[in-house]
């Protein structure tokens, strides 16, 4: 139908929903603003920053200069970050299977107990240590690995002198020690979240296991764990991108040595930044990182789907 000359169309009706929803929630937009603004600052503009500045060559002070795609060369061609790489490819393997399993076979375990307090109490000493400061954990695991710390005490006890080592400073045994930090491996918040999706499961569903001869391990691995991909699907992107970024225990314990045995493109990016002033490689090996989780997280989303 053609609108009369001189009259005005009126607006699609789903535009003129918008508009009305926009007219009677403006104050609530108007008290997000300051908190969109703030998010904006400090989370979206920093990106924007890192991903402008990867294609320069900049100190941190003075005017930076673009270079183009010279940093993304130099980080996929320098053997330190290809050591770095497979480093973390390392970390980042044996951290997903840390995350997943020991987590899942506690909940396992406390789950099938029989009575609520004892459910309740094996799950508060499992919980507790969420309350210690990773720093503080990082230290005792240091004085652990000391060349007179209690695991060569341990061996030297038993007769096993031939084993005792300075294990952060040996090459061949300072990433796997790094990756030991933290056995038994329990995180808090795996646990719970596998436990809550175990507590989602209805009785039926196990009476009906139960019934078909599904039980004990073989009942966790045709009823719990297909149950149970949701929360294991984002504890594993949540690992993931949790490793790929981390580089706190080698930055205290080990410096990224000896050598570059410990080091992760996470740490060499912060030295390359904070020691070496070289903000625009270690921009672009940021940028690297960002590229790696997106893909790795999309990776994992696109597994999970089909296997549904």
């Amino acid at each position: 139908m053609t609108a009369l000359p001189g009259t005005r169309s009126a607006p699609p009706a789903s535009r003129r929903g918008l508009l009305a929803r926009l007219r009677e929630g403006w104050p609530a937009y108007l008290f997000l603003l300051p908190t969109l603004i703030v998010v904006g600052y400090f989370s979206y503009y920093p990106a924007y920053t890192a991903i402008t500045r990867a294609f320069t060559d900049w100190d941190g002070l003075n005017t930076p200069t673009f270079t183009g795609v010279e940093n993304f060369q130099r980080a996929l061609t320098d053997p330190v970050m290809g050591q770095a790489a497979l480093n973390m490819a390392i970390w980042v393997g044996t951290g997903l299977l840390l995350a997943v399993v020991p987590p899942l076979l506690i909940a396992e375990l406390i789950f099938h107990l029989r009575g609520r307090k004892r459910q309740y109490a094996y799950r508060t000493l499992f919980v507790l240590p969420i309350v210690i400061p990773s720093l503080v954990l990082l230290l005792v695991w240091g004085n652990f690995y000391r060349s007179d710390g209690l695991l060569n005490t341990l061996l030297g006890a038993v007769g096993l002198d031939g084993l005792r080592r300075e294990w952060l400073s040996d090459p061949g045994t300072a990433l796997p020690s790094l990756i030991f930090l933290g056995f038994p491996y329990i995180d808090a918040f795996n646990f719970l979240l596998i436990y809550a999706g175990l507590q989602n499961i209805s009785d039926e569903v196990f009476d009906a296991a139960k019934l078909d001869g599904a039980t004990g391990w073989r009942r966790v691995l045709r009823v719990d764990l297909p149950l149970l991909r949701p929360q294991l699907a984002l504890i594993a992107v949540l690992a993931i991108i949790g490793n790929v970024r981390y580089f706190i225990s080698p930055l205290v314990l080990t410096s990224g040595g000896p050598g570059f045995a410990t080091t992760v493109p996470a740490l060499l990016m912060y030295y390359t930044a904070t020691r070496d002033g070289e903000y625009g490689y270690a921009m672009a090996i940021a940028v690297l990182l960002m590229v790696l989780v997106v893909v790795l997280t999309a990776f994992s989303r696109l597994i999970s789907r089909g296997t549904r």
